[in-house]
């Protein structure tokens, strides 16, 4: 998965209602536009950041090798096929926090 442009995330998802609230991060029920599957969105803010990690690197994204929350990290590194784990689709960095794009079950 890579990060995104933040122009795109309200022309290709519709924000649903709130899953659940911990203390470090915001799940939503949210429908992606294109296909209308339902994903999750999770909040992180970043001053709620504990633990960074370096993305792996794949070919030449322009992510790669970068800092990113160690979530990100460590679901990029099981994305193909690990059962049991929710799957990171896509994230996008935002001045004030991340969000995790995920598959809903």
């Amino acid at each position: 998965p890579a990060g995104k442009a933040q122009q795109g995330l309200k022309e290709e998802y519709r924000l649903g209602s709130l899953l659940g609230r911990g203390g470090f991060s915001s799940v939503f029920a949210v429908t992606r536009l294109s296909d209308g599957a339902p994903v999750a969105i999770k909040r992180v803010p970043r001053n709620r950041v504990r633990h960074w990690g370096e993305l792996p690197r794949h070919g030449l994204s322009p992510t790669d090798g970068t800092s990113a929350l160690l979530e990100i990290v460590l679901l990029a590194k099981v994305c193909c096929g690990c059962a049991g784990v929710i799957q990171l689709l896509e994230w996008l960095e935002l001045p004030e926090s991340f969000l995790l794009v995920l598959e809903r079950p």
